[in-house]
């Protein structure tokens, strides 16, 4: 998608435009937009998200900043190069520019899509990729805090690895798993009891039950991921795959993992 005149902001001239410039367009959202862009002083290139901000918005934009600046350099998170803040004079209250790690443009939601053959998912890679997504979340829950919205789309393959490795991103939504955590508190989170939390933050398709009410903790992570895990593991038709995950959302057992029996001890 090549890059128009209009995607250019004429306020941002000076804060964000006179350091990176713009390839092209790998996105469009309800909220903003991600650019594929250069920086000038060392030509590196990144991925820009740029969030539309008003008094609506700019909350939210504020605690995803404070989020990924919290949580930590992990090699199975998105890596967080650098923010742009411009305050607009006319219209909307500004942008904000997120300046990230640029991965390839295929998520794990399309390489689903994409490989609908047991050769395409050989289970020594499956098998990886879980384990990946599960060091991940343990770093983020280490660090007192909740994804709530995993799912194949915010997970992402970094360029150059040849698709053998996933990093978590889109930190929009996390929150913290317990809110008045005592700085230096020895206590580990598995102890804590669950907390208040807004209820039904995330995708509803990839949701613990207990998230759509407002007492949950990062367990939701971990059965968002185990449905990623089934995804990975069972070969569905998009109908198919939509009746599997409601399965096991209800507490069954899918039937169809009878079909795969190597599938019990999965990924020990």
């Amino acid at each position: 998608m090549q890059v128009k005149d209009p995607i250019i902001c004429t306020e941002c001239l000076e804060v964000f435009h006179s350091n990176y410039e713009i390839v092209s367009v790998l996105g469009q959202g309800a909220f903003g937009v991600v650019f594929h862009a250069h920086r000038k002083r060392d030509m590196e290139e990144f991925a820009v998200k740029r969030l539309d901000l008003d008094a609506a918005t700019l909350r939210l934009a504020a605690r995803e900043v404070n989020n990924i600046t919290s949580i930590g350099c992990h090699p199975g998170y998105i890596i967080f190069e650098e923010v742009f803040f411009n305050e607009h004079h006319t219209k909307s209250m500004g942008h904000l520019y997120i300046a990230m790690e640029l991965c390839e443009q295929l998520t794990l939601k399309e390489w689903l899509q994409m490989a609908q053959t047991a050769r395409s998912r050989p289970w020594c890679l499956m098998s990886d990729w879980i384990k990946q997504l599960a060091r991940a979340l343990d770093h983020l829950h280490k660090n007192n805090f909740i994804h709530r919205d995993l799912k194949p789309a915010n997970v992402f393959f970094p360029r150059g690895a040849d698709f053998k490795k996933l990093k978590i991103g889109d930190f929009g939504l996390a929150t913290r798993a317990i809110v008045n955590l005592e700085e230096g508190g020895l206590q580990s989170l598995m102890e804590q009891t669950a907390q208040k939390h807004t209820g039904g933050a995330g995708t509803p398709y990839y949701m613990a039950p207990e998230q759509t009410g407002e007492i949950y903790d990062e367990k939701v992570d971990i059965f968002a991921l185990g449905l990623i895990s089934a995804e990975l593991i069972i070969l569905n038709s998009p109908m198919e795959g939509v009746c599997t995950n409601d399965i096991i959302r209800s507490g069954q057992w899918p039937i169809a993992w009878l079909d795969y029996p190597d599938a019990v001890g999965f990924g020990l």
